[in-house]
């Protein structure tokens, strides 16, 4: 196959051909330039997220029915599997509440990696609905992060990333500052991790003070002196400022004022970055609020006080506002305290002051575990746990990502009158036959917080509304299912035009609405694609509409409509979003994916995209085209193709390359099928682009998700390359 033919333009089986137009894209590449997608979070301009949800997400908590998630665990900290619901207690404000509702889930883990990877797995008796891959948040409080501990946070994201992450997981890594961006989103491209882990940055935070003193004052220190707490502290300072003042002769009053005005303006400069820390958060949680299932969200931080004085607003407020948001969203928050070990004991690298009469020994003790305690919190009151005074935080991450593998659904219909408040209503649960059971629960709500109005509907859609349902669409956090719509974003080096990325849409046919027009069933669906970089620039755009004549096969499950777009891109990053309208009904659907162009100017050996079920099409079968949905057969073959670049020549730098490759099946990171390794045949090949094809029978596996690796190593140089994809089983 030349790689330089690729079709462009529509087709379908049966196969129809579009036309690209360019009349209103422009508008679609504003929307994209000027959105902020729901995980961007800036320190400095939070933006709320709309939390509505989607149609097929299961509303966690409204005007009628309250869900929250529950772990029990034993003494030995292992969970307590198979409980009924008539052995739960659940109380709000200290009344008991009937259960309406009871589940045990099961979610994604190493446990799971265990079982499948075994032929047989144990039966279980229990009614566990079973989540497939989990949604993790590695959330970063670069605000109050050191470099040492930004370093320490680096290594687990690497180690997570690399080593634990499945191909089923749904990951994301924000940070408070909103350095990450573009790359801000829930996604199982790791790639777009690593990026994203490369972006955090170290900011040095530090409050600023009206005065030129010299001597050193924590935000912990500025508490103590704002509270009166230990005079002692507040006498060192104003010893201090009349020394430094010296040969101006300062009255004691003048000092104490200056000292106060001081500890005042510093903490109002760190409640100011705590309340963005804690908006970013919150954010985040609506944000999540749109996927299903449940959510773990690893804090990283130093930590920073939880009270900020009388003066300033109190945080706690926005606790119960995290708090609630946490409830309604399914998300657990860990916290995980970046500094690592420490003892408290003062030495040469504190920052702070030096008193020979130790009268801030008491407060500096106290301050190691006071910039704890807004972390212990956030876990304890969203049902998770805290890590402190602990340098391995992957160890912890990975024993947090079994334990919380299983847990409980419980819900409840709050009264009216409960509905009608709108303080912060606590909540408890306990196994009654049980008490010596640890049981962790988010710790309470806001009642009627949640009440959004109606979308109002409309049976005839206008051209703004239609143009407004696409632009939501194409920035969707999730994929809209309304019309099956599957996307395929595939790179290779071609002769002519060098790196091109070609778009495939596929249009599921019989989820369209037709309508008869001379004795024709037609329907016409708009296509919208934008290609945007890993700064969320636009780096191109297509549209087009396709008419769709299905010659009777209305129904047809193997009828389906294919557009292809192709675009010469420079290497990098990329995200491709599509947005798919069906004009007679005005359904829509949704697709995106991320795609990594390399410099092949390097000259490091690399692969293009892989080619799945290659067929030829067209009138006369003129045309190739690959997979777009990625969906296989059971009783059929997987045929996968790839294009190897900067292969080694011999010693003598005329020898051909010596290359081998071999597949690999995995299903949630274990092989269920392992290829024997093959040389790459080169006879008659382009040298600059050696193509390498295989095809794998799927009789032996089962139904379900899998990922195709393809793995190619260059002897000469004795250096490999790897490229995966996602496939389904049917």
């Amino acid at each position: 196959m030349n790689p330089g033919t690729l079709p462009d333009g529509g087709v379908s089986a049966p196969r129809r051909e579009g036309k690209s137009g360019h009349c209103l894209i422009n508008s679609f590449l504003f929307w994209i330039c000027a959105m902020i997608l729901p995980l961007q979070i800036s320190a400095q301009t939070p933006s709320p997220t709309p939390s509505q949800p989607s149609p097929d997400e299961v509303i966690r908590i409204n005007t009628e029915l309250v869900q929250t998630d529950v772990m029990v665990f034993d003494k030995k900290g292992g969970f307590i599997s198979g409980l009924k619901p008539e052995q739960f207690e659940l109380t709000v404000e200290g009344k008991s509440q009937p259960i309406s509702f009871f589940e045990q889930v099961r979610a994604g883990s190493a446990k799971e990696v265990q079982l499948l990877s075994k032929e047989k797995a144990a039966p279980d008796s229990s009614p566990v609905n079973e989540t497939r891959g989990r949604t993790i948040v590695f959330f970063i409080d670069d605000l109050h992060l050191s470099l040492d501990s930004l370093g320490r946070t680096r290594k687990v994201l690497s180690q997570f990333i690399d080593n634990e992450m499945t191909e089923n997981d749904r990951v994301a890594i924000a940070s408070t500052s909103g350095d990450i961006g573009f790359l801000q989103q829930f996604t199982d491209y790791k790639s777009v991790l690593r990026a994203a882990a490369d972006r955090l940055t170290q900011h040095a935070y530090k409050t600023g003070d009206l005065t030129d003193s010299r001597t050193p004052m924590t935000e912990y220190t500025a508490l103590a002196i704002e509270r009166n707490e230990d005079p002692g502290v507040l006498d060192f300072y104003i010893d201090r400022c009349l020394q430094e003042a010296y040969p101006l002769r300062y009255r004691r009053e003048t000092c104490e004022l200056q000292i106060k005005s001081r500890a005042r303006v510093m903490l109002l400069q760190a409640a100011s970055v705590i309340m963005n820390t804690y908006v970013s958060l919150e954010s985040l949680m609506q944000s999540a609020k749109l996927l299903p299932g449940r959510k773990l969200v690893f804090f990283f931080s130093d930590g920073f006080l939880l009270d900020t004085g009388p003066r300033n607003q109190s945080p706690r407020d926005k606790l119960k506002q995290i708090t609630d948001a946490a409830l309604r969203s399914g998300v657990v928050v860990y916290t995980i305290d970046a500094r690592g070990l420490f003892s408290g004991q003062l030495d040469a690298t504190n920052n702070v002051a030096f008193d020979k009469q130790n009268r801030l020994e008491s407060t500096s003790l106290r301050e190691g575990a006071a910039m704890q305690d807004a972390l212990n919190a956030l876990a304890g009151d969203t049902g998770g746990r805290a890590l402190r005074n602990q340098n391995y935080f992957d160890r912890w991450v990975n024993k947090i990502l079994d334990e919380t593998s299983e847990y409980y659904l419980l819900a409840w219909r709050p009264t009216n009158h409960d509905e009608a408040l709108t303080s912060f209503k606590n909540i408890a649960v306990r196994v009654t036959d049980h008490p010596e059971y640890e049981v962790r629960v988010p710790r309470g709500f806001l009642p009627g917080s949640s009440k959004t109005p109606a979308k109002p509907t409309t049976e005839v859609q206008t051209p703004a509304q239609s143009h407004q349902e696409m632009q939501q669409a194409l920035t969707s956090l999730s994929p809209r299912r309304e019309i099956l719509t599957s996307l395929s974003a595939v790179y290779l080096d071609t002769p002519e035009r060098g790196a091109v990325l070609t778009t495939s849409v596929e249009v599921a046919n019989e989820t369209l609405s037709y309508q008869v027009k001379d004795g024709k069933q037609l329907a016409v669906v708009e296509v919208v694609g934008v290609v945007v970089n890993d700064r969320g620039k636009p780096a191109g755009s297509f549209q087009t509409r396709l008419n769709i004549n299905t010659l009777g096969e209305r129904g047809n499950q193997n009828s389906s409509s294919i557009y292809n777009s192709r675009l010469a891109l420079a290497p990098g990053l990329y995200q491709v979003r599509v947005a798919t309208r069906d004009i007679n009904s005005g359904r829509v659907g949704s697709a995106q994916q991320w795609v990594e162009i390399p410099n092949l100017a390097l000259k490091h050996l690399s692969l293009s995209s892989l080619l799945l079920g290659l067929e030829n099409v067209g009138p006369a079968k003129e045309q190739v085209q690959f997979s777009v949905d990625h969906r296989f057969a059971r009783n059929g073959h997987l045929g996968f193709m790839a294009f190897i670049y900067n292969a080694t020549k011999g010693q003598d730098g005329q020898s051909t390359p010596n290359l081998s490759f071999h597949a690999r099946l995995l299903r949630m990171g274990q092989a269920v099928i392992n290829t024997q390794v093959q040389k790459v045949s080169l006879a008659s090949q382009d040298q600059a682009r050696i193509v390498c094809n295989g095809d794998i029978l799927l009789n032996t596996v089962a139904p379900g998700r899998y990922t195709l690796e393809l793995m190619v190593t260059d002897e000469v140089t004795k250096t490999s390359v790897s490229q995966q994809t996602r496939i389904m089983v049917e």
